[in-house]
């Protein structure tokens, strides 16, 4: 079994790519993409092209902010010009064009397809990325202010030669994809939903959940909501 360290000094430093049409494309023909209103999709370049399509397929799109210090903000679809929605869906133009959504309105349109990218995926569909873990803390905050539909799937996007022969160590933080597209196809398929997934608080230093907006956000409901049982003896 491989060492998230040891898949990372092999990926790290290698050029990002964007991702082909093709890839674009077989993302259009996941059923949960067909059947969703609304997506999230990471914010780098190699997945420009899935968020551009995500709005011109009439879809309401979810991008973390810069660290998930602000939380997320959403894309409405068919209310940016054509012309500026390659600028609009990257990190500069998300402030103009998108909007930042309160905590308390991801309940409000569940996210029913996650897709993002990675250095390298595993054949059991656990990957390994630069190794901030933003993708799944998005994940679980998502799940637990219940943003995710009861089934949202998660999707990774690459290409064949980040597909490992050998497993790679992961914990309990750690997402599982239930599926990996290449230009070449979907090269895994893995049951399961995403929305079962939940914060795990003694796992977080107490400076990064002040750090993350959602997070701190979360963490205050938690404790208010704690303290009224208490009050109520329940």
């Amino acid at each position: 079994m491989l060492s998230k360290e040891e898949v990372r000094a092999g990926f790290l430093g290698a050029p990002e790519g964007k991702a082909s049409g093709k890839s674009a494309e077989l993302v259009r023909r996941l059923e949960r993409y067909r059947d969703a209103k609304r997506i999230f999709v990471g914010p780098t370049a190699r997945l420009q092209q899935v968020r551009i399509n995500a709005l011109t397929d009439g879809k309401e799109l979810l991008v973390p902010a810069p660290g998930l210090k602000e939380g997320f903000y959403l894309l409405a679809p068919y209310e940016i010009p054509f012309k500026h929605l390659a600028y609009a869906v990257g990190y500069k133009g998300l402030a103009q064009y998108g909007r930042r959504v309160a905590v308390e309105e991801l309940c409000s349109g569940p996210v029913g397809l996650l897709i993002t990218d990675c250095l390298a995926v595993d054949p059991e569909g656990f990957f390994v990325g630069e190794g901030k873990g933003f993708f799944d803390l998005a994940v679980a905050i998502l799940a637990e202010l219940h943003g995710l539909s009861p089934e949202a799937e998660a999707y990774g996007l690459g290409e064949q030669e980040q597909i490992l022969a050998q497993q790679i160590e992961h914990g309990a933080w750690d997402v599982r994809f239930n599926g990996f597209i290449t230009p070449e196809g979907i090269a895994q398929r893995n049951s399961g939903a995403q929305a079962d997934r939940r914060v795990l608080w003694d796992l977080l230093p107490p400076k990064r959940i002040r750090k993350i907006t959602p997070l701190w956000k979360l963490n205050m409901y938690n404790k208010d909501a704690l303290a009224a049982m208490e009050e109520t003896g329940q």
